[in-house]
């Protein structure tokens, strides 16, 4: 009793220090939350317009999600300086609007409440917390130590603010039956933007699945003695950590473009240098979906093309982790032509778009990025495909469809990380099936 008591006593104090500290974060208060609903193609070129050039008055307005289709929802949050200008611009040209969120600032004391709740516990648990970058690295060495000889951490490069960016290779301890010495491999990233908190918690609950279920599971087995796993939770620490201490719907990187600029970050899917700046983006440093000033600006994304330059011819597949709208997207982004593996890639996606169903009845889209989603160029996707000639290649935006966006609540983790496991491992195990016979890694 005694200890429970001193867990609410710390859970109180702890809780205190934050409300105290709270005012050193970004405010969102009266920052409004809109849902539009574009009708008709004139309707949509007003808000497509509206994302990439901008009047003055409506810059950086943040949208959650893109405007890409009649009858689809876009959410975007508006600040109270906009709002007035906003409303105008949607009334004029009569496109259905509603607020579902009248205060953005209460939503995310809400979810930082809930967040913070989950650490009553006696160890922080992936399960049902969102970690900050060090809980998460800390995390990250202790099941590397408990994995043993099966896994291995690797630190590929240094961010922008110089945090190590650390991935964790999990591999069979077998002998190969044949004489070259690398197994084909599987990647898997996320966290390039770091508002998406459920994509690198996602990440770690594939790293948890990976080592504690290699022994119970043969499934898992298999694929772990079949494919050296290389996965980076967070390809954009400082981001990911600003976000936790700062600014909670921060997207970009944290470089400074230059020494006294106004505006610091790039989007790091919007610079890998394939078809760099060709659609998709905003050239003005202080959009969220600015390309940076040119291709691999920022040592993050170099540093993850330079790794997987370094094996190349050993990758059989990429998977980069985002959020949110329950979409598994093959390549490409910059065009709606469609790459040569593109029937093999939806096979595949297929297969893991009913796994993940199978799980919650959770419904994901499948099909090209350019076609479910919107175009955009210079992601890691398209330059995985194009550049790196990963054969299967995808992005999975999670959970969920803007019910709660980039806010997912942790009690929403475990199911998140459950479906999509289901989701991956048997997209990982039908590419086996269909590759096995043109590869020696046969045990």
């Amino acid at each position: 009793m005694q200890r429970r008591h001193l867990q609410i006593a710390c859970f109180l104090l702890t809780n205190c220090f934050i409300r105290q500290t709270i005012t050193t974060k970004d405010d969102f208060t009266g920052h409004q939350l809109f849902r539009v609903l574009p009708q008709n193609r004139e309707q949509l070129d007003v808000l497509q317009k509206l994302r990439y050039h901008p009047p003055e008055k409506l810059e950086n307005l943040d949208f959650w999600s893109e405007p890409t289709e009649t009858g689809g929802k876009v959410y975007l949050g508006v600040s109270p300086e906009q709002r007035k200008d906003l409303e105008t611009l949607l009334s004029k040209h009569r496109i259905p609007f509603e607020i579902i969120a009248n205060n953005i600032q209460r939503v995310l004391d809400e979810h930082a409440q809930r967040n913070l709740e989950t650490r009553l516990n006696d160890e922080i648990s992936v399960y049902d917390t969102y970690l900050d970058f060090d809980e998460a690295m800390s995390w990250l060495r202790r099941i590397t130590f408990q994995c043993s000889s099966r896994c291995s951490l690797h630190n590929i490069g240094k961010s922008f603010e110089g945090r190590n960016l650390t991935l964790i290779k999990v591999q069979s301890t077998k002998e190969p039956s044949t004489g070259t010495d690398r197994k084909p491999s599987i990647w898997i990233d996320s966290g390039i933007h770091a508002r998406e908190w459920i994509a690198p918690a996602t990440a770690l609950y594939f790293i948890d699945r990976l080592v504690l279920d290699y022994d119970v599971d043969s499934e898992v087995q298999d694929l772990v003695d079949g494919y050296d796993w290389y996965i980076l939770p967070f390809v954009n620490p400082d981001g990911y950590q600003y976000s936790h201490v700062k600014n909670r719907l921060w997207r970009k990187t944290r470089s400074k473009i230059a020494p006294h600029a106004v505006c610091v970050g790039v989007d790091g899917n919007r610079n890998f240098d394939f078809h760099w700046k060709s659609v998709g983006y905003q050239d003005d440093p202080c959009s969220d979906i600015y390309p940076g000033p040119i291709p691999f600006s920022e040592p993050e994304t170099k540093a993850v093309a330079d790794f997987i330059l370094s094996r190349n011819g050993t990758w059989s597949l990429f998977v980069t982790l985002h959020s949110y709208g329950q979409l598994l997207m093959t390549p490409f982004g910059y065009t709606t032509e469609k790459p040569e593996g593109y029937d093999k890639m939806m096979k595949l996606a297929k297969v893991a778009k009913l796994s993940i169903e199978n799980v919650y009845r959770t419904e994901y889209a499948v099909g090209s990025a350019s076609d479910i989603l919107y175009r955009s160029s210079g992601t890691s996707r398209d330059w995985a495909y194009g550049v790196a000639k990963i054969p299967y290649v995808y992005t999975i935006e999670l959970r969920d469809q803007g019910e709660h966006g980039f806010l997912l609540p942790p009690n929403q983790i475990l199911s998140s990380g459950i479906e999509t496991w289901e989701g991956v491992k048997n997209l990982a195990l039908t590419m086996d099936q269909l590759e096995r016979p043109k590869s020696p890694w046969n045990f």
